[in-house]
């Protein structure tokens, strides 16, 4: 076997859902681009055995403390074919780009899972208690296969759910879909978003990188869902379309009117759009289970499940360890926050 790693310059083809149909979003260049407008810097890069491409990834740049760094591939390297050579291909190669950019270590996190004991051979499994960072993906999300009609897809959810689908259109909500021009819907989004993440509890973003995303949006990947009353914007739902699936990304509801269910109607016209464009899954995002570490969603899980559809666990995480002592250090740190949070 013949393997040959090689970073792709941002004019070449990077596209790694021609290996997966599934693969996230993160994995991306809009993604990529969206985390440059942060300031980090993002690498991409294709490995290949003989002639065959077998894996795609890019990797983003964290800072830790004193200089240092980390790098992430969010929900990859995604893998179409891999052996026990490739992974130690593999970690060789992710150390040196490790040393290249002064990280701890590299997280990966594949696509799809490698269900393989001996990944643990040449990688290191990282502890549970480091899962939890604003920039790690979540462990398990909901997807809602959309092979079934509109008509069974209704019949599918929670009852409840589906009563409120149809009492939002009765009590007078109205929902577009926006396809083009996505800048000038910046606004109420970001108010929207703003509202929500107050009532809620959780932090957002600098308010630039939002916008930095509506400014880069493409029609033929991404939709924005806005649920009306009368005039009044009452939710705002960002989807991105990516290989098969159509990701919810962000989205925000207003404080008003909330009787009149428009977060329902929202992403029920969410999903028939996925739908009608071919997708073969709405993925509603994170989610939380027991015993893991994204406290405080169990209510937003409940309304996510409530729409039907299956639990997808992604991979453990697998670091590459190029400075052992800091790599020691940083997981303590994530220890003891993890105790006394």
């Amino acid at each position: 076997m013949s393997f040959s790693i090689r970073e792709l310059h941002n004019d070449e083809d990077y596209n790694p859902s021609i290996l997966s149909m599934e693969t996230p979003f993160t994995q991306a260049r809009f993604y990529g681009a969206w985390q440059k407008s942060l300031g980090r810097k993002v690498r991409r890069f294709v490995i290949t055995e003989d002639t065959s491409v077998i894996s795609y990834f890019q990797v983003v740049k964290y800072p830790l403390a004193f200089g240092l760094y980390y790098l992430y591939a969010p929900y990859g390297p995604v893998v179409s074919k891999y052996s026990e050579a490739f992974f130690q291909y593999l970690r060789t190669e992710f150390q040196k780009i490790a040393k290249e950019e002064n990280a701890v270590f590299v997280r990966l996190d594949f696509t799809p899972v490698i269900l393989n004991e001996s990944l643990s051979s040449f990688f290191t499994k990282a502890p549970s208690y480091t899962y939890h960072s604003a920039y790690f993906q979540p462990r398990n999300e909901w997807h809602l296969p959309l092979e079934k009609s509109e008509k069974d897809l209704l019949m599918g959810m929670h009852e409840k759910t589906r009563y409120s689908v149809r009492l939002a259109e009765k009590k007078g909500i109205s929902v577009e879909i926006v396809t083009e021009n996505f800048s000038e819907h910046f606004e109420s989004f970001h108010t929207l978003l703003v509202g929500t993440a107050h009532r809620n509890g959780f932090r957002l973003h600098a308010k630039e990188y939002y916008k930095t995303i509506f400014d880069t949006l493409s029609s033929d990947a991404s939709y924005v869902v806005v649920a009306r009353y009368g005039k009044k914007i009452l939710a705002m739902d960002l989807i991105v379309v990516f290989g098969s699936i159509a990701t919810y990304v962000f989205g925000g509801s207003s404080n008003e009117e909330r009787n009149r269910m428009p977060t329902y109607s929202a992403h029920w016209r969410g999903i028939c759009h996925a739908k009608m464009l071919g997708c073969k899954y709405y993925n509603f995002g994170g989610i939380s289970t027991e015993g893991d570490v994204y406290k405080g969603w169990d209510g937003l899980t409940t309304f996510k499940m409530k729409f039907g559809g299956n639990e997808v666990a992604h991979s453990e995480f697998f670091d590459v360890v190029e400075k052992p002592l800091l790599y020691t250090l940083y997981n303590l740190r994530k220890r003891f926050k993890k105790i006394f949070s």
